[in-house]
């Protein structure tokens, strides 16, 4: 009997002490997630708050620390908070009636986890379109031995405002009203295509009813880094600094470009890569990227994030003293039509209206030459087309990896209402592609063209659609030196991430789809539903081939895993958590099947993930937690 007690004695001990013994810290944090009134514009807004701020506070934890986070809600309805990037239980996750219950009105949740990593991550709402109104904030996460990259260390988080209510701005998207395309200044017509020479493209698009080409849906009344339009960072001048940028925004992707010269980049999506110099760069929705920057000692230099559809742009200050601005980037040429070949020839569909990939091509390789992955369906362009009987066989070669899923819900009830017919039965392609491919860069960019905005801006507000004498062209988007996409080819991580070979391989086949006209959003043509799943089996390679079949890009996020992108580094292809895919291309992602649960997988434009464009990557051998099945659809 001594003996038993003695036992229970030191191994209640062990449960109050092991975390100290073991170098584990506790870290805890408080979040309270209340209303506010902001004003960012020059009239009053209401938002949803942080600690009474937007962004939330930085949670800063070093690696094999253990997280500590009570939310308290203190609103009249239900939130949720995600933890973007870092690996947790599948009941940490933070995904309303996935992964846990929401957490209800009045009340506090405390989420619990170790932390298994280091770098930069974030945190955001996952309930109905909260993010957009000011859930998030940023997660740094230092490694247990110190790195001593730069002296100087700081977070900048990247965002959108609207005054408008989310659930408004997604209504009038449903309405297919042009309003938030003419107040910022990105809407078409005859008189502006005649200007840039190009009359001929818009009257073939207008000939085959295809909606005007647009990089982004939104019109945003701000930009925000670190929650204003405009930052100072005065103690910077003359010092090597690292900062860590998290794209926070619901809508919208950044341009980074710093006046001071290049940017190193050495981080992306928390995961370190060898370093590379990049003068101008774009960070999807989402991401994080670190990078590394020598801040002159005579002045502030201006390192500008600018509003991927060129309506705007913030602004970081480095240093002190007189300023120096980073250039201004041309405004996409939306009246560049892309291209004179069919979709039929482009990405020989089959009769079913689905793409067909012949997946040797993977299995080969074909997707990790330099890239390939991110820009498959521009290099299609060049191949010869001609038998396309080969479509078929390709198609069945690949099969289809999508399964029925399960539903994500929340206090909304468009999903319920909405058309799931696809834009692919219901508009002709031809003559999307034409010339893309033979555009020179600079040589025949069109002059910029000067438009009002309906929008009254702040003067701390740059419109880049007026800022003539700033802008010097019009650049075709991701054809042009100018507006590059996403960087992924030249990432590459310092250590092999290569997958066993000896493992099963499961190849799951996505078309991102979409129909602009009532802004529903697919993965393989259909929306979100409550049968919804990608079914996965523990330890198996899981490898999706994503193909983009519309003209916007779709950051797309894996929760739980961290994926390797194909991108032409073969055995030292980056991690990521995060990829954007570019408008008519492919891009192909592979993991290990290691983290047994319910995950969410969804395009990060917060609009397109609200209609449709979503899935559920289940575990077969997962059982949810009676708690959580018990609110599940």
């Amino acid at each position: 009997m001594v003996r038993d007690k003695y036992m229970f004695l030191m191994l209640l001990i062990l449960a109050i002490f092991a975390p100290t013994w073991c170098g584990a810290a506790i870290v805890e944090y408080d979040l309270t997630i209340g209303t506010n009134t902001v004003n960012y514009s020059g009239q009053s807004a209401r938002a949803m708050t942080i600690n009474g701020g937007i962004p939330g506070p930085v949670l800063n934890f070093v690696e094999g620390d253990v997280a500590r986070i009570r939310v308290h809600n203190v609103m009249a309805v239900d939130t949720s908070i995600h933890w973007h990037g870092v690996l947790v239980p599948p009941e940490m996750d933070g995904v309303p009636l996935i992964s846990y219950p929401p957490i209800a009105a009045n009340t506090t949740f405390t989420y619990e986890f170790p932390i298994r990593q280091s770098g930069t991550y974030w945190y955001h709402s996952h309930t109905s379109l909260q993010e957009q109104s000011g859930v998030y904030g940023a997660i740094k996460i230092l490694p247990q031995m110190a790195s001593g990259v730069a002296p100087i260390d700081r977070v900048v988080m990247l965002s959108d405002w609207t005054d408008v209510d989310p659930h408004e701005v997604l209504r009038t998207l449903k309405r297919g009203s042009d309003w938030m395309t003419l107040e910022k200044g990105s809407a078409q017509s005859i008189l502006g295509a005649a200007t840039v020479g190009q009359l001929g493209h818009y009257f073939s698009r207008e000939l085959q009813r295809m909606p005007a080409m647009d990089i982004a849906d939104i019109s945003y009344d701000r930009f925000l880094v670190n929650g204003q339009p405009q930052l100072e960072m005065n103690d910077t001048s003359g010092q090597m600094v690292r900062l860590r940028f998290v794209n926070g925004g619901a809508g919208t992707n950044f341009y980074l470009q710093f006046a001071g010269g290049p940017m190193t980049i050495i981080s992306a999506d928390g995961q370190p890569v060898e370093a590379i110099d990049e003068q101008r760069f774009l960070i999807a929705i989402a991401e994080t990227y670190d990078v590394v920057v020598h801040v002159p000692v005579d002045g502030a230099y201006e390192l500008r994030a600018t509003a991927h559809d060129g309506s705007g742009h913030a602004s970081l200050w480095l240093g002190s003293g007189a300023r120096h601005t980073a250039p201004s980037i041309p405004l996409p040429d939306l009246y560049h039509k892309m291209g004179t070949m069919s979709w039929s020839q482009v990405f020989a569909l089959t009769p079913a209206g689905s793409m067909g990939m012949d997946d040797r091509a993977v299995n080969a390789g074909m997707f990790d030459q330099p890239g390939m992955a991110s820009m498959a369906g521009m290099a299609m362009m060049t191949m010869d087309h001609a038998d396309n009987s080969m479509a078929g066989q390709m198609e069945n070669k690949m099969g289809h990896g999508d399964q029925p899923m399960m539903a994500h819900s929340d206090d909304d009830t468009e999903m319920s209402q909405m058309d799931h017919t696809g834009m692919m039965g219901n508009m002709d392609h031809t003559g999307m592609m034409s010339d893309m491919v033979n555009r020179s860069d600079a040589d025949q960019a069109m002059p910029m063209i000067a438009e009002a905005s309906a929008k009254a801006y702040g003067s701390n507000f740059h419109l880049l659609a007026a800022d003539v004498a700033r802008a010097e062209s019009l650049a075709v988007d991701g054809m042009d030196t100018r507006r590059p996409w996403p960087l992924y080819h030249k990432l590459r991580s310092p250590h092999a991430t290569a997958l066993t070979t000896d493992k099963p391989i499961r190849d799951v086949r996505l078309t991102l789809d979409g129909d602009m006209e009532r802004y529903v959003w697919f993965l393989n043509n259909k929306p979100l539903a409550e049968s919804d799943a990608i079914k996965i089996n523990e330890g198996e390679v899981v490898r999706f081939i994503m193909i983009n079949r519309t003209m916007m890009h779709h950051p797309m996020h894996l929760h739980g895993h961290f994926f390797r992108v194909i991108n032409g580094q073969g055995d030292y292809a980056p991690l990521k958590h995060t990829v954007n895919v570019a408008p008519m291309s492919t891009t192909v992602i592979e993991f290990k099947a290691n983290e047994v649960g319910d995950w969410f997988f969804h395009c990060h434009l917060l609009y397109h993930m609200k209609s449709g464009m979503a899935r559920v990557v289940h575990y077969e051998s997962f059982t949810p937690s009676a708690e959580v099945a018990a609110v599940r659809p």
